[in-house]
């Protein structure tokens, strides 16, 4: 081993699972990367040492340090101690139980070294099974030839993936940058803020926040994807009541932390179909733009009682009229401030009751169904009443099939009603109202 500092630094958070551990860094000791050129940092998130002792006194090929933090605090400490350990140039994030294929780190830093500038590497990472398991136990190397369709990451179930990858990249690729296999220069870590350790030892987001504000600074240009650096999961025994907890819990502060379209729509559908659905609501918030559509001066004179109250408005032009103290617009033709945010609808900051009314010009009608569904679930919880405005004439040269819209308001009155018998339609010339009150 030289003397000389590595280019690759593979960092490894870990908590009570020296076993799957073990495992890790025995393919790690099979990649096909000079292993001068990289180095391991394993940071133990305060779980019992004793474990992990004949791992911390194994002699490796590469560089190897442990490090122990005196209590559990989460994976973005774990994470954080480890990049402050760093010797590299270069860091390459794994979990610990991850197995890698011996190319993997090779893939990483051929991809680094061409490039001009900063960036991160995704990587893919294989939902292992029993057989996968037993290959790593036997010691043989988890290559290709082991992925069958059973396998395949959740996150890259896409058509053509590896053929066009910033296709289903575009918009948001910090959604797929877990920290499972992904790259990044150290540098980039540090001047994002590193991982936000108020996530805590909940499970999720501490790696989607940090790419999240990455991809503020780098942009989409700044995210590649490689399906040939691959790791395998372990298989695990997971409590999946108590992880869909800390999920939720870490996905509310996720949200409130960014307070945008893009932090809204992320749920539990996979990445690819929440980039496809940022990328559609961005598309048609513009296309309302440029048409004028869903301006509220248009339809203010048929409001007036509901805009003197508290209301939540989302439309464009909400500035042209006076609201009642308190509101709040989602007009994303402002700039965002305290009052007025740029998000859809599907989630919000404000806690029930907050509103009198909440009110909708046109955009609703550009909402999918499960869209749709939780905006007015959320805007029944938030205020007494909510009130859809659906305006005819410019509005129908707006609609393409990539930008599908309703187009039938009769129709849509039936299909409201039997979700909502209390729901009333009001027709005022080419305004349609649908208003529905809290039961």
């Amino acid at each position: 081993m030289s003397g000389g500092a590595p280019r690759l630094s593979v960092l490894i958070p870990t908590f009570g699972d020296a076993h799957t551990l073990a495992l890790t860094l025995a393919t790690l000791r099979g990649q096909t990367l000079d292993p001068d050129l990289f180095e391991v940092v394993v940071v133990n998130d305060g779980s019992d040492p004793l474990p992990y002792a004949e791992l911390t006194a194994a002699a490796y090929p590469f560089r190897f340090r442990f490090d122990s933090l005196p209590a559990n605090r989460g994976r973005a400490a774990a994470r954080n101690q480890a990049v402050r350990l760093a010797a590299g140039e270069l860091v390459c994030f794994l979990d610990s139980d991850v197995l890698t294929e011996p190319h993997l780190l090779a893939r990483h830093l051929a991809f680094h070294d061409g490039r001009d500038g900063p960036a991160v590497l995704i990587g893919k990472r294989y939902e292992g099974d029993w057989a996968v398991l037993a290959a790593a136990q036997a010691g043989e190397p988890l290559t290709l030839d082991l992925v069958r369709p059973v396998h395949e990451d959740f996150r890259f179930r896409v058509p053509g993936r590896d053929s066009a990858p910033q296709e289903w990249l575009a918009g948001a690729p910090w959604v797929f940058a877990l920290t499972n296999n992904v790259s990044m220069p150290r540098q980039t870590v540090l001047d994002a803020g590193m991982f936000d350790e108020e996530y805590g030892a909940r499970w999720g987001f501490e790696d989607t926040d940090l790419a999240y504000r990455i991809h503020h600074v780098l942009g989409d240009d700044g995210f590649g994807y490689d399906g040939l650096a691959v790791g395998f999961h372990v298989p695990a025994v997971r409590d999946l009541t108590n992880l869909a907890g800390d999920y939720q819990a870490n996905l509310e502060l996720f949200r409130h932390k960014h307070r945008s379209l893009a932090a809204e729509l992320v749920d539990m559908p996979a990445p690819s179909d929440v980039t496809r659905k940022i990328r559609h609501y961005r598309r048609m918030l513009a296309c309302c733009a440029e048409m004028g559509l869903g301006r509220l001066p248009d339809v203010s004179a048929l409001l007036g009682a509901e805009l003197a109250g508290k209301v939540l408005c989302q439309a464009f032009g909400t500035d042209e009229v006076m609201l009642g103290p308190g509101s709040v617009t989602y007009d994303h033709g402002r700039p965002v401030s305290e009052d007025n945010l740029h998000l859809l609808g599907v989630w919000s900051p404000f806690p029930a009751g907050s509103f009198d009314t909440v009110l909708s010009v046109d955009v609703w009608r550009f909402l999918e169904q499960r869209e749709l569904s939780r905006s007015l679930r959320l805007g029944l919880a938030q205020a007494r009443e909510v009130v859809l405005v659906y305006t005819d004439g410019p509005a129908a040269k707006a609609f393409t099939p990539d930008v599908p819209a309703l187009t039938s308001p009769d129709f849509f009155g039936s299909l409201l009603r039997r979700r909502y018998p209390q729901a009333r339609t009001e027709h005022c010339g080419d305004v349609t109202l649908f208003r529905v009150t809290a039961s």
